[in-house]
C-alpha cells in the first residue's frame, strides 16, 4: 500500500512539472491538493516552488497563506530556494508586508532572496522602500541580478538622482554587467537626462551598441536642441551597417530635422523610411514625418504624407493642423477643423491651442470666445496649456481685460499662464498690472518670465524698474548665461533712454547673435544717435555676423531720423544686391526718408517701380503726402 501511494505522489510531482511547463497553473493546484489529500510526507522543493508560482499567477492569496502554515509546520521553509518562492509569491500578490516577514525569518539567503524583496518593492511603485532595501542588501554584499539592477537604475531615472546613478554606473562597471546592453541602456538613459557628454562618452565606450544605445543618444541630441549632431550619429550608424535603425530611431531624427526647419534632410530621412517600411505601418513615424515637413515650411508635402495615412489618430490631426497654423495658411486650417469634426474625431487641449492661434490671425474676437466656450464645455479650465493660449489670443486682439478675468479664475497660476499674462499686459501698455502679477508669482521665473517683465519695464520707461528686472535675471542666473535675456535687458535700457548703460550691457554679452547686434543699432537710433548705429552695422559686419531683415530695418530707420539720405540709399542697394530681402517696410522706411529730405520726385519713382508682388501701403502714401506739405510741394505727378 506505500509503495503505490509513493508512486501515485510521484507520478503527481511529474504532472504538476509538466503542467507548469505548459502554464497549467490550475491544473498545478489541484494536483498538489491530491497530494496533501494523500497525506503522505512530501518534500521535494522544487515541486514547492511551482506551486509558490502558481498561486502567485492565480494570485490566489488564502491558498498560498494556507501552504505556507503547512510548510511551516513541518519545518520545510528552512530551503532557502522555498523561502525565496514564498517571499516571491506574497511579492507577487501585493502582500508586502508578508513577503517582508517571510525574507525576515529565512535563517539563511542567497542572492535571489535579496533580489525578490528590492524588485517585488521597485516594481509595485514603492520606489523609496525598494532603494532602501537595495543599498541594505547591497551592505550586505549581496550582488543584484540584471532585472533588478536594470529597475534600480530605471528608479533612480524617476528620482533624477545623478550622484546615485554614478555610483550604479560604477559598481557596474566593477561587476560582470559592463558587457550587458539591457544592464548600459538605463544607465545610458540616465545620463542623457542630466549630462549630455557623460552619456556621449558612455556610448563611445560601450563594446557592444544595440539600437537602443543608438536612439537614446540621437534623442538626448534632438532633446537638447543639437540636431546637426543627432544627425551626424544617425548617418554613422547607418553607414556603419552593424545595427539597423527601427522606427523609433527614425522618429527621433524627424524630430531633429523639425528642429532644424529644413526639409532637405528630413526628404532623405523619408526616402531611408519608405525604404525600411516604417512609413506604412507606423503611426509615430508617419506623425513625425507630417510634422517634419510642416516645420519646414513644405505644408504641401505634410499634407501628402496626412493624406496617405489611413489609420490617424488625435497627434495626427494636431500635426497637420498646427502644420497650416505655422505656415500661416489659417483658411485651411479651419476646413481642417471642419474635417475633423465631420469625421467625429474628438479634439484635444492641442487642437484647441491651434485654433486659438487662428483666432489671433483673423482678429476676430467672436471666434475666440467662441473658442473659449468649449474650453469650459470641454472642462478644459484647468489645462494651463490652452488656458495659457487664451489667455494669449485674448490679449493679442486687446481683449486684455477678458485675458486678465480668465487668469484670475484660475486655481493655480503657473510660470506659463503669469508670462503669458505679463506679456500681454506689457503689450497693451500696462506695465505697472504687469510687473503686479510678477511680484505675486509664486512659482520660479524662466527666461521667458524674465523677457517679458523686461519688455513691461521697457514699456514703463522707468530707468530703475528696469535695472531691478536686471538684478533678478542675475541672481536667478539667467544674465550672460541666455542670449534672449541679454538682449531684453539692452533693450529695455535703450527705451529707458540710458544708452550708455545699454551699451556696457552689450558689451557684456559673451556670444553676440543678429538679434542682439540688431537691438543695440535700435537702441542708437530711438536714442537719436544714427552715426553710433551706422558704427555699430560695420562692426557687426566686421564681426562675421550676417544682418537680416530687421537689422537693416532698424539701420535704415536711423538714418531716415538722422536725416542720412546718402547713406540710407548706399545701405539699401547692399541689402538689394548682398540679401535681395527687402519688404514693405524696408520700401516704406526708404520713401519716408526721401519725402523728409524733399526728395519727393525720387520717392514717387520708387513707388512707381516697385517690384510687382510689393504694393505701397497707406504708411508710404502719407510720407509722401507729409513731405509735400513740410516742402510746399502741392501737385505730383504720378505715372
Amino acid at each position: 500500500m506505500g509503495s503505490r501511494m509513493c508512486w501515485k505522489v510521484q507520478a503527481l510531482s511529474s504532472k504538476i512539472k509538466q503542467a507548469s511547463s505548459n502554464g497549467k497553473w490550475r491544473e498545478v493546484l489541484s494536483c498538489y491538493s491530491e497530494i496533501q489529500k494523500s497525506r503522505t510526507q512530501f518534500s521535494d522543493p522544487f515541486v514547492f516552488l511551482i506551486v509558490f508560482k502558481a498561486c502567485a499567477k492565480l494570485s490566489w492569496l488564502s491558498q498560498g497563506r494556507c501552504i505556507h502554515t503547512s510548510l511551516f509546520k513541518r519545518g520545510l521553509e528552512s530551503f532557502v530556494s522555498v523561502g525565496n518562492s514564498i517571499a516571491d509569491f506574497y511579492m507577487k500578490c501585493r502582500d508586502l508586508c508578508s513577503a517582508t516577514r517571510a525574507f525576515d525569518s529565512m535563517t539563511s539567503r542567497d542572492y535571489l532572496s535579496w533580489n525578490v524583496v528590492v524588485f517585488g518593492f521597485l516594481e509595485h511603485g514603492f520606489e523609496g522602500k525598494g532603494l532602501w532595501w537595495f543599498s541594505k542588501s547591497r551592505v550586505w554584499g549581496f550582488e543584484p541580478n540584471a532585472s533588478t539592477l536594470v529597475l534600480v537604475i530605471q528608479t533612480l531615472r524617476g528620482f533624477r538622482s545623478y550622484v546615485d546613478g554614478e555610483k550604479i554606473h560604477g559598481y557596474v562597471t566593477r561587476s560582470s554587467f559592463l558587457e550587458i546592453p539591457s544592464v548600459q541602456n538605463p544607465i545610458l538613459s540616465l545620463y542623457a537626462e542630466w549630462d549630455l557628454s557623460s552619456a556621449r562618452k558612455l556610448f563611445d565606450e560601450m563594446s557592444e551598441r544595440d539600437v537602443i544605445s543608438w536612439s537614446v543618444v540621437i534623442r538626448c541630441y534632438v532633446q537638447r536642441q543639437e540636431p546637426v549632431f543627432a544627425l551626424k550619429l544617425f548617418q554613422e550608424m547607418v553607414r556603419g551597417g552593424k545595427t539597423e535603425p527601427d522606427s523609433v530611431t527614425v522618429t527621433s531624427v524627424l524630430k531633429g530635422c523639425a528642429v532644424l526647419e529644413g526639409v532637405g534632410v528630413g526628404r532623405s530621412v523619408h526616402g531611408f523610411s519608405i525604404r525600411k517600411g516604417f512609413d506604412l505601418g507606423d503611426v509615430f513615424v508617419r506623425n513625425s514625418l507630417v510634422d517634419m515637413y510642416s516645420k519646414g515650411f513644405d505644408v504641401d508635402s505634410a499634407f501628402r504624407v496626412f493624406d496617405e495615412i489611413t489609420c490617424r489618430n488625435i497627434v495626427t490631426w494636431n500635426s497637420i493642423l498646427d502644420g497650416f497654423v505655422h505656415n500661416q495658411r489659417n483658411e485651411e486650417a479651419l476646413k481642417m477643423f471642419g474635417l475633423m469634426r465631420k469625421e467625429a474625431v474628438e479634439a484635444d487641449e492641442v487642437t484647441l491651442v491651434s485654433l486659438l492661434q487662428v483666432c489671433k490671425f483673423f482678429q476676430q474676437p467672436l471666434p475666440c470666445k467662441s473658442v473659449h466656450c468649449i474650453l469650459i464645455r470641454w472642462a478644459y479650465e484647468s489645462n494651463e496649456v490652452a488656458i495659457s493660449a487664451l489667455i494669449d489670443a485674448y490679449s493679442s486682439l486687446c481683449l486684455v481685460d477678458n485675458a486678465k478675468t480668465v487668469f484670475e479664475s484660475m486655481a493655480f497660476k503657473d510660470v506659463v499662464s503669469c508670462s503669458t499674462m505679463i506679456s500681454g499686459l506689457a503689450r497693451s501698455g500696462r506695465p505697472g498690472e504687469a510687473i503686479s502679477i510678477f511680484c505675486q508669482m509664486k512659482d520660479k521665473p524662466n527666461a521667458i518670465t524674465i523677457i517679458n517683465l523686461l519688455d513691461a519695464c521697457s514699456v514703463s520707461a522707468d530707468l530703475r524698474k528696469s535695472r531691478w528686472a536686471y538684478g533678478i535675471a542675475i541672481r536667478r542666473g539667467l544674465a550672460t548665461t541666455d542670449i534672449s535675456v541679454d538682449t531684453s535687458i539692452v533693450d529695455a535700457y535703450a527705451k529707458c533712454g540710458a544708452i550708455e548703460m545699454a551699451r556696457r550691457t552689450f558689451d557684456s554679452v559673451p556670444r553676440k547673435n543678429v538679434a542682439s547686434w540688431t537691438v543695440i543699432i535700435s537702441a542708437y537710433a530711438i536714442n537719436g544717435l544714427p552715426e553710433k548705429a551706422l558704427a555699430s552695422f560695420e562692426e557687426m559686419k566686421r564681426e562675421g555676423c550676417t544682418p537680416n531683415a530687421v537689422t537693416y530695418l532698424a539701420v535704415l530707420s536711423a538714418c531716415n531720423h538722422g536725416g542720412l539720405i546718402k547713406q540710407g540709399l548706399m545701405i539699401f542697394k547692399s541689402m538689394v544686391e548682398d540679401h535681395n530681402i527687402p519688404s514693405l517696410q524696408h520700401y516704406s522706411c526708404l520713401v519716408d526718408m526721401l519725402s523728409r529730405a524733399g526728395e519727393i520726385e525720387t520717392a514717387m519713382e520708387l513707388i512707381n517701380n516697385l517690384p510687382d508682388d510689393i504694393k505701397p501701403g497707406p504708411g508710404a502714401w502719407g510720407s509722401i503726402l507729409s513731405g509735400c506739405r513740410n516742402h510746399l510741394k502741392s501737385e505730383i505727378v504720378s505715372t
